[in-house]
């Protein structure tokens, strides 16, 4: 009797918690690409802005989210987009603009021409880096109008309905070690590698790489890649995987030591407040709104880095966690949000339903 009695009051508890939290969670969602050929399609995001609608749901931007004089709104959520593709603006804005809802969007400056001047096929976002990034490798220029242009933005921003933050300017990343991890093969095609590589060759050693901001890295010399090829032809090419990488590892670990440079504090902090600010500056300059939230790239988070960043003026950190955010207090260092591999409307409901609710938000954070 006793056992059933204490069962009663921990689910009456956990009713009552359930109860309490509902609606002062606010959900973020993310989304990068919005078109025809992506895992969401503009009839799929309508879908997912329509059941917000219903849902009595108010979609906030990042700016309110920050502003520490405005309360936070019970039954809010908000729509994250990032990088700042072409179709943001060709799909997502119409759709904004249509229900009279609000998003933010995260911006990769590197990439953004003045005006557009060609209307391209929407490529996948992977190739449309990769695209740009051999442009620049090239010609020194990856603009691409694979992205909007500062004109398309600047409508935007003027409608109200959409908010732009910090991205970083290049989203490139970093050498986080030398382990061997693998070999380039042909035609590989990856924007990061090229900024890491230069133009990748079959029998370029692969090592991990994370997000700039998130760690201080290493600098590897091309030289060395070049190096470590012509030993792959000559004496690696037809083994197998496991003799290829210890005898690759033996290779760099004889050879690399005068190819490297190991980022110190000092340069830590001036690489990515260089990097920052540019990405910063641009769309304050372009713009005339403050800019005072970054979105890490990848969503590789960096403690260092939080630091240095709040010198150049972020007061919010939003990341790829899975989560849900307080509203009576957002913790503005790690804000949440929630990016679906299967954004069907039912998935979306499920992670509406857990995500206004502060409690279920954070037990499916542990989990996620």
């Amino acid at each position: 009797m006793n056992f059933l009695i204490i069962i009663s009051i921990i689910f009456l508890i956990i009713i009552f918690c359930i109860k309490f939290f509902d609606g002062k969670g606010i959900p973020i969602f993310l989304y990068h690409q919005v078109n025809r050929d992506s895992k969401v399609t503009p009839e799929l995001f309508e879908e997912h802005l329509k059941i917000l609608k219903e849902k009595n749901m108010e979609l906030i931007k990042i700016s309110h989210l920050l502003n520490k004089t405005k309360k936070q709104i019970k039954n809010s959520a908000m729509i994250t987009l990032d990088d700042g593709y072409y179709d943001n603006y060709k799909y997502v804005f119409p759709l904004l603009k249509k229900y009279n809802m609000k998003a933010t969007i995260f911006l990769n400056t590197f990439y953004i021409k003045e005006r557009r001047e060609e209307t391209p096929d929407i490529l996948d976002s992977r190739e449309a880096n990769y695209l740009a990034a051999m442009e620049f490798l090239e010609n020194g220029n990856g603009t691409s109008y694979q992205y909007m242009t500062w004109e398309e933005i600047k409508e935007m921003n003027e409608s109200g309905l959409v908010d732009f933050q910090a991205h970083s300017h290049q989203h490139k990343a970093i050498f986080e070690n030398f382990i061997l991890l693998d070999i380039f093969k042909k035609d590989e095609r990856e924007s990061s590698d090229v900024y890491s590589y230069g133009k990748i060759k079959e029998g370029y050693p692969k090592f991990r790489k994370r997000g700039e901001y998130s760690i201080q890295g290493i600098e590897i010399k091309n030289e060395f890649f070049e190096l470590f090829r012509n030993f792959y032809l000559k004496t690696l090419k037809n083994k197998n995987k496991k003799t290829l990488l210890k005898e690759g590892q033996n290779f760099i670990d004889e050879n690399i030591e005068k190819y490297i440079k190991r980022e110190n504090d000092e340069d830590f902090k001036l690489r990515i407040k260089k990097e920052y600010l540019q990405n910063k500056n641009l769309i304050e300059e372009k713009l005339g709104n403050k800019v005072n939230a970054f979105c890490w790239p990848w969503g590789h988070r960096g403690k260092k880095a939080i630091e240095i960043l709040k010198e150049c003026g972020v007061e919010g950190f939003v990341s790829t966690k899975k989560g849900t955010n307080y509203s009576a207090k957002v913790n503005l260092e790690f804000i949440k949000r929630i990016e679906l591999r299967d954004f069907s409307t039912k998935k979306f409901k499920i992670n509406l339903f857990i995500g206004r609710n502060y409690i279920l938000g954070k037990i499916y954070q542990l989990f996620s």
